[in-house]
């Protein structure tokens, strides 16, 4: 106990005597002036002056010239709301990124891309602008930083790179994905008639696409089948499916599908075949993924690598 109680004052003894410990006068060293410059204290440390303030809203570039903002005390905090918007929605942008491409891989949207995913990220996507806008905006005040410091010129960078993903992904929800969603199954049906577990799930009956059914390696066609409509049976059973086993286990025969049209041959064995509007979407889909780990390195070096 009285180890305890003999650490505990210790500590507090450091704690106290750290709190009166003033800088090491490095900002001083370099750039040649003195304490008073920057602090209002001539001694150095507390509360800083308005060229200090400016220093350090440069990124501790001297001299600040005028070309950084200083802001006031409510206009600090209506930052920091800005930049906490800024933060969310780059982690929901980012995350949802490194979710679908790592773990649920871009093979689950190569039909069409969910709607959900595409608000979140087009939501997440316009945030990060206004609010990036914004808070450039509150930082500096003279257009020629972004070129002619290295702070400003790696923020060039993750601009540019913030620019790249937003035409990327235009391009994928005004190009590639209608025609994923509108083309893609189409284009996806076999020249030869011979269907993979991947062109017959193409083949589902939901948005004006075909219902197609596999039983004992052929595929047929049940669009016009009032039993078929949406592409479900009884409430219980999707097209698109081999439905061999379950079939054989249906209350009726297997002479219902003799109404239905053979369209073609079924394979489990083939390996699917990628349109290429799917291998536009891949492609871009890694792309992106790439740009992610790029962006995140620029924002590393550009707050701790400077």
């Amino acid at each position: 106990m009285k180890k305890i109680a003999l650490l505990i004052a210790v500590s507090l003894l450091i704690f106290c005597y750290s709190s009166s410990v003033r800088a090491t006068p490095d900002y001083a060293i370099s750039t040649l002036q003195f304490c008073k410059t920057c602090h209002v204290d001539p001694s150095g440390g507390g509360e800083l002056t308005e060229k200090g303030a400016a220093f350090a809203a440069s990124g501790y570039v001297w001299p600040p010239k005028g070309r950084y903002r200083v802001l006031s005390p409510i206009k600090k905090s209506v930052r920091f709301i800005v930049g906490y918007l800024h933060i969310l929605a780059g982690f929901t942008w980012f995350g949802t990124i490194l979710y679908v491409h790592i773990l649920l891989r871009p093979a689950y949207a190569s039909k069409g891309l969910p709607r959900g995913e595409v608000f979140l990220g087009g939501l997440s996507m316009v945030v990060v602008g206004i609010s990036g806008v914004l808070l450039t905006i509150s930082r500096i005040s003279s257009l020629d930083i972004l070129f002619s410091t290295t702070w400003g010129r790696v923020l060039t960078i993750k601009i540019f790179l913030y620019l790249f993903m937003i035409s990327s992904a235009l391009t994928v929800v005004k190009v590639v994905g209608p025609r994923l969603k509108r083309g893609g199954t189409k284009s996806a049906l076999p020249a030869d008639g011979v269907f993979d577990a991947e062109t017959l799930s193409a083949c589902d009956g939901k948005e004006d696409r075909p219902a197609y059914i596999a039983f004992r390696n052929k595929v047929y066609d049940a669009s016009s089948s009032n039993l078929w409509r949406g592409g479900v049976h009884m409430t219980r059973h999707s097209s698109g499916k081999d439905l061999t086993e379950t079939i054989a286990k249906a209350p009726h025969e297997e002479d219902k599908l003799e109404k239905l049209e053979v369209v073609g041959t079924y394979d489990a064995s083939l390996i699917p075949a990628r349109t290429p509007v799917q291998k536009a979407f891949y492609f871009i889909a890694y792309m992106n993924l790439s740009l992610v780990f790029a962006v995140l390195f620029v924002i590393a070096y550009w707050r701790w690598g400077i």
